[in-house]
């Protein structure tokens, strides 16, 4: 059998075997995240009572589930099968969504595709590979570099990081053009009702809110959606996409 021949398969055979991959390496995953605290624990014995655990955790998850309920709805579509290494490695809406999303701006590619699929989980990879890389290196060179990073001037500039990360990629997303060639004209518009809704919210009762944060991220997308849909209906939004593409869009709208 010639070495060079390329084997090429279809696109469900490539997301099952990415889907089980995925699952593997993330069941694996939570094993040896719970195996470590419990191993200690053990160790040491300091085993908390379960009744504790649960007064504990109460709160974190009230928030946290619904969080990831919602992130996963926003997140998914974009990162495909990548989401997998995401929930491995962490950080994913500061830097491996942001990578992902990058990524298919430039290759100039649709969501949802497996072309999309493979170059949004290159970049996150990538992404993983850096991290770690600089993580190393940052340990190696942190007493050295102490004095620098501990300066007034080193200390106020890290501060801008984060808040120029979010806004490079609000500027990405406020762009009509979603990459692959579909272009959706006045999209934010169907933002607009939500956003305002949640300021409000806000407004009134901040604490709550904050606490409610997840569920009220999950209560936003559907209506988003409707609005979207009701939008396009009325040709207020308008889709440009690539000409094999317009008539599943159209039959996929009614």
């Amino acid at each position: 059998m010639d070495k060079n021949v390329i084997k090429v398969v279809d696109e469900k055979t490539y997301y099952d075997q990415m889907h089980r991959i995925g699952f593997c390496v993330l069941g694996i995953a939570i094993i040896i995240f719970f195996a470590i605290p419990t191993i200690i624990s053990v160790y040491f014995d300091a085993i908390p009572k379960f009744s504790d655990l649960l007064i504990a955790a109460g709160g974190l998850c009230a928030i946290f589930v619904p969080l990831g309920i919602a992130e996963s709805f926003v997140e998914v579509p974009v990162m495909g099968s990548s989401y997998y290494i995401s929930l491995v490695t962490g950080n994913v809406l500061n830097l491996k969504l942001p990578a992902a999303m990058n990524a298919l701006k430039i290759a100039n590619l649709r969501q949802g595709t497996p072309a999309a699929d493979a170059v949004a989980g290159i970049s996150v990879a990538v992404s993983a590979l850096v991290t770690t890389l600089m993580l190393v290196v940052g340990v190696l060179l942190l007493t050295p570099l102490q004095p620098f990073l501990s300066s007034p001037v080193v200390s106020t500039a890290a501060t801008y990081v984060l808040p120029a990360l979010f806004g490079c990629l609000f500027l990405g997303m406020m762009s009509d053009d979603v990459g692959g060639g579909v272009v959706i004209h006045k999209r934010l518009l169907a933002a607009i009702v939500p956003f305002i809704v949640c300021i409000i919210l806000y407004l009134i009762i901040p604490e709550l809110y904050e606490a409610l944060e997840g569920i009220i991220m999950i209560l936003c997308i559907p209506m988003v959606y409707l609005i979207s849909k009701k939008l396009y209906k009325k040709g207020v939004i308008t889709v440009d996409m690539p000409e094999e593409a317009t008539e599943a869009a159209e039959a996929a709208a009614e």
